[in-house]
């Protein structure tokens, strides 16, 4: 069993952008868990227990934020660790529990990417102040800010920003990923901000939303998600390949490739007008 717990701990394990903060298995008829803590520092909570709860789950969570808290205290020596931490707890495992004590009900997410200077924990902290906020976690070459959305942000010099829309508790999640995507699109057409929604398609009121996202599950079932996202960013860029290539962080040659390999799964013509603004309307189900 303890074997079995490691190897959930690893998957938690902080080692870049995307990795779960939770995970959950089964080994000798125990049921097991882990936890991410700290910003960085590798530290995990581990539960085994004999059966699974209702409740249990949102404990583990609510203790992991706390350990979390108290483990940046200790290593960092000031606020940054600790703001990292409970960021990425609220932006994965389980909301909610800890919603209630940040005093705010609805949130924005926002992605930052320096253009130039270091991103560093001292910038990461700077970027959080202006934006209003001391939720701030530092990713690699991404920094999130967790903001409460009444203040409207605004661009930051030095800065590409990508903003969420406002979102609650249970919205986190999905805010998370239109501030990525938000940040793409501001990269590849060098705006200091974007903000996701700004272009809503009229076709969306055509529709009911289970009809829209019915078709665009069956017309995109072929897809991979690295293929989906790479159609979606080359769509939104009018088809070039050169600012999708900056948006998505690969060579201009590997978006042909993806894009050709889209056309022959789709069984389609990309270059049709009438194909882009169907594939287009039906990526925009998909981004919550």
């Amino acid at each position: 069993m303890a074997g079995a717990l490691a190897e959930l701990a690893a998957v938690v394990r902080p080692s870049g952008p995307g990795t779960p903060t939770s995970a959950t298995d089964t080994a000798a008829g125990a049921h097991l868990a882990a936890y991410a803590l700290g910003a960085g520092q590798g530290f995990v909570l581990g539960v085994a227990a004999p059966r699974r709860d209702p409740g249990d789950h949102t404990i583990a969570s609510v203790a992991a934020v706390l350990l979390s808290l108290l483990t940046g205290e200790q290593q960092s020596g000031s606020g940054a660790a600790r703001s990292s931490a409970l960021v990425r707890l609220l932006l994965g495992a389980e909301p909610r529990a800890v919603a209630p004590l940040l005093g705010a009900d609805r949130w924005l997410v926002v992605h930052g990417r320096p253009d130039s200077q270091p991103c560093d924990p001292v910038a990461a902290s700077a970027l959080g102040a202006a934006l209003g906020s001391p939720l701030v976690d530092l990713a690699q070459d991404v920094v999130r800010v967790l903001a409460p959305a009444d203040r409207e942000p605004v661009p930051q010099p030095g800065w590409t920003l990508g903003v969420s829309a406002p979102a609650s508790a249970e919205e986190w999640p999905a805010a998370d990923t239109q501030a990525a995507r938000a940040l793409s699109r501001a990269r590849a057409t060098r705006t200091p901000l974007f903000r996701h929604g700004t272009h809503r398609p009229a076709l969306t009121d055509l529709l009911s939303p289970d009809a829209a996202e019915s078709h665009a599950r069956a017309l995109l079932a072929p897809l991979t998600p690295p293929l989906t996202e790479t159609l979606r960013t080359w769509l939104s860029l009018h088809g070039s390949w050169d600012r999708t290539a900056v948006a998505l962080s690969v060579h201009r040659n590997t978006v042909r490739q993806r894009i050709a390999r889209c056309a022959t799964l789709l069984g389609t013509d990309l270059d049709d007008p009438d194909v882009r603004m169907e594939l287009w309307f039906a990526l925009r189900q998909g981004e919550g």
